[in-house]
Order: C-alpha cells, then sequence, then structure tokens
C-alpha cells in the first residue's frame, strides 16, 4: 500500500512539475518600448511572392531598414500575393490612409515613400531605383517633417 502511496505521490508532484514548466515557456515577458511612436514617412513596398522584382528589390530594403532604425520611418509590406493577403493588406493601407495610393498604383515591385502626416507626398522607387536615392527621398521626406 505504501509504495502504491508514493508512485501516486510522484505521478502528482511530476504532472504538476511539467505543468509549471509548459507555463513557463508560455509567457513571453515584458519589453521595454522606449520613444516615439509616431512614424513620419512610411516606406510602402507592394509585394507578391510570384513578383522578379519584390525579390530584387529585398536587399535594399533590408539595407535601407537597418540604415534608417534609428529614424522615425516605417517600413511595410503589403502583400497580394493572394486573395487572402490583398484583403489584409487593403485593410492595412485603409487604416493608414493610404488605400487611394495602392488602388492608383497597382503594381507589384513599387516602393512608395510617403509622407506620414498628409499620406499625399508620395514617391514611387523601383528596382531600378539606387540605394542612394531611396536614401535621398527618405531623408528628404523626414526632413520635411522634421
Amino acid at each position: 500500500m505504501r509504495s502504491r502511496l508514493n508512485f501516486f505521490q510522484r505521478w502528482i508532484y511530476t504532472t504538476l512539475l511539467v505543468l509549471l514548466i509548459q507555463q513557463l515557456f508560455i509567457y513571453a515577458g515584458e519589453v521595454a518600448i522606449n520613444g516615439n511612436g509616431e512614424p513620419q514617412v512610411y516606406v510602402v513596398k507592394v509585394h507578391a511572392d510570384w513578383c522578379g522584382s519584390c525579390k530584387a528589390l529585398e536587399p535594399k530594403l533590408s539595407e535601407l531598414k537597418n540604415n534608417f532604425s534609428n529614424t522615425s520611418a516605417l517600413f511595410i509590406t503589403l502583400d497580394v500575393t493572394d486573395e487572402d493577403k490583398a484583403k489584409q493588406s487593403r485593410l492595412l493601407a485603409s487604416a493608414l490612409g493610404m488605400e487611394s495610393l495602392l488602388k492608383k498604383n497597382n503594381k507589384t515591385g513599387l516602393v512608395f515613400v510617403v509622407n506620414a502626416s498628409d499620406k499625399k507626398n508620395a514617391e514611387v522607387l523601383t528596382k531600378k531605383n539606387s540605394i542612394e536615392e531611396f536614401s535621398t527621398i527618405i531623408k528628404k521626406n523626414l526632413s520635411i517633417v522634421e
């Protein structure tokens, strides 16, 4: 009888320990979010997985994200690969006040640099533009706001 009780107690303790460990991995933790959360410039890529120009833009945009990581430039990808993603991208563009811009320039492989305050000063860039050209336009739009 005593060995059954010890087995049962060990089973309960083991189960409780497993549940406790699982809870530790479920909790993601807290992160300090500092600074101003207001973007000044949107850098918006219209993307589709099947678009060759979109793939060619990836290294440039990745470098630009790193170069402008300490600014108020917000890099956004509007994915129109399929109907579901296009719907979500249209909703995001609408929430940011840029749905008309997306509908007006409804091509993949484009990057818009948009002043976040009025959303009208859009400049359209493509894979043909150099990183220097992208940087100049982003800086120009950041200085308009600052």
